[in-house]
This record gives C-alpha cells, sequence and structure tokens, in this order.
C-alpha cells in the first residue's frame, strides 16, 4: 500500500532527526539482485545487537533518505540513488567505533547484508576506509595497550633497581658466611 504525503514528511522528519543525533550513519543493503535478502529474523537480530549499543537500524526508501540527508547539509556527501540494492541505514548515537563494529561482524556472518558506505565527522567513508575503521581495536584495548606502554619502562626500571638491590644482599650474605 502507497503511503500518503503526510505519512513520507513523517518518515524524512524521522530521518533528519536520526541523522542529526547520530555521530555515525551506516549504509547498507538488505537484498541482492537475485531476490534473496535479509530474512525478518536476521534483521531483528541485527536490531537488537544495535540496540545494546544505544544504535538502532531502519529501512528506507531512497529517495526519502535523499530528501532527509539533503535537509541535513550531507546532499554533497552522499547520493543514496547512487548507492547498489535496497537501503538500510544504521544509525549510532555513542561511540561510532561499535556501531561500525557491530554492523561489520554481522555482514561478514550473514552475506545478504551489503556494506554501501558510512557518513562520519562530515566525511562520507567508502566501504573500503568504512571495512578499516571497523577491524581497528576498540578504544578500551587501544587505552590498555597504551597503558601496558607506558607502564612497560617503568616495571623494567624497577625490576633493573631489584636486581641490584638483590645482588647486594647476596654477596652481603656470602660475605656474612
Amino acid at each position: 500500500m502507497a503511503k500518503t504525503k503526510e505519512q513520507k514528511k513523517k518518515e524524512v522528519d524521522d530521518l533528519k532527526d536520526k541523522i542529526s543525533r547520530s555521530n555515525i550513519v551506516v549504509f547498507t543493503s538488505f537484498s541482492n539482485n537475485e531476490g534473496d535478502g535479509l530474512k525478518v529474523n536476521e534483521s531483528q537480530e541485527l536490531k537488537k545487537k544495535l540496540k545494546k549499543d544505544n544504535s538502532e537500524y531502519v529501512v528506507s526508501k531512497k529517495r526519502l533518505a535523499n530528501v532527509a540527508l539533503n535537509d541535513s547539509n550531507y546532499s554533497d556527501i552522499v547520493d543514496t540513488n547512487k548507492l547498489d540494492g535496497s537501503l538500510g541505514l544504521a544509525f549510532g548515537y555513542d561511540d561510532p567505533m561499535v556501531v561500525s563494529k557491530t554492523v561489520y561482524d554481522f555482514s561478514k556472518s550473514h552475506q545478504s547484508l551489503k556494506l554501501l558506505g558510512a557518513i562520519m565527522d562530515k566525511d562520507f567513508y567508502s566501504v573500503d576506509r568504512f571495512i578499516q575503521l571497523a577491524q581497528l581495536p576498540s578504544k578500551d584495548v587501544l587505552l590498555g595497550r597504551m597503558i601496558g606502554m607506558i607502564q612497560y619502562p617503568l616495571t623494567g626500571l624497577a625490576s633493573v633497581l631489584q636486581g641490584n638491590i638483590r645482588n647486594l644482599v647476596l654477596i652481603l650474605s656470602n660475605i656474612k658466611k
């Protein structure tokens, strides 16, 4: 059943709101040219995973998404009509890395979900660039590595200083004997 103008306007307003609040918008295609696509239960699974990350996944008509992107000043960045297949949008409201990892990992295990790119920091990320972003370690892992790199020289210094004291105590105990 065709949507009325009011329904379309409401959907465009809803998309504009989501675009304005999100830190990342991931463009996906949930069906391929043979007619096979993401099944309803798989789509629900993706939505549940994204909801845990304070994100959401919506399906939209390309024309309505273009209107929302134009109204949000993204018209010069991306034209959804040039993207292949149907259009699904993942909106991330918190950490964009978590959303990118979730969508990327889901697309690896579900071949019918194709990545088309993303908008982050007012820039369009191509599929390859988006995949590179999604494969980066998480913020917690990077912070852990940084702390380890800072801590390593200090641990080494403490070990060297303890070695000298240990040798002194050993020499003194041998002299006492």
